[in-house]
């Protein structure tokens, strides 16, 4: 019995190449890209799926048992799907503060490489940290 429209376009629209869909499905190519065709299902592009920016930044920090997160390539680059990147710093900042860090985001807590939300700061926090400390210890802070 010869497959319907309906299951090969399931099979295409799961992303299955069509050598899979051949094989599964007992039909011919010919036949699975007139269906292709004709549905205008986008032909499957084979390869890695881009990950998000979030699943790349949990995949390579490493947590550390002194509740730090550590970034440990030398890059330091999270990767846009438009071939840009952005440093993994600047990534955990805006996610924890909802907004575009002004300046160098470092972090505050003095581990090298520490990428965790709750720990990096860009300048406006750094320069308000040194006005408080000013303030308590005088100008020799």
């Amino acid at each position: 019995m010869s497959p319907t429209d309906d299951q090969i376009a399931g099979l295409l629209r799961a992303g299955h190449a069509v050598a899979h869909i051949e094989k599964t499905l007992h039909t011919g190519g010919a036949r699975i890209r007139q269906v292709r065709d004709r549905l205008r299902i986008p032909t499957n592009r084979p390869g890695p799926k881009a990950e998000s920016l979030d699943e790349q930044f949990r995949r390579r920090t490493i947590a550390t048992d002194d509740g730090h997160l550590v970034w440990p390539h030398a890059d330091g680059q999270l990767k846009l799907r438009e071939g840009a990147s952005v440093s993994a710093a600047r990534y955990a900042f805006q996610q924890r503060y909802r907004r575009p860090p002004v300046g160098s985001v470092l972090p505050g807590c003095g581990t090298p490489r520490c990428v965790h939300p709750d720990h990096v700061e860009d300048r406006p926090m750094r320069e308000a940290l040194e006005t408080q400390l000013a303030q308590i210890f005088g100008s020799a802070a």
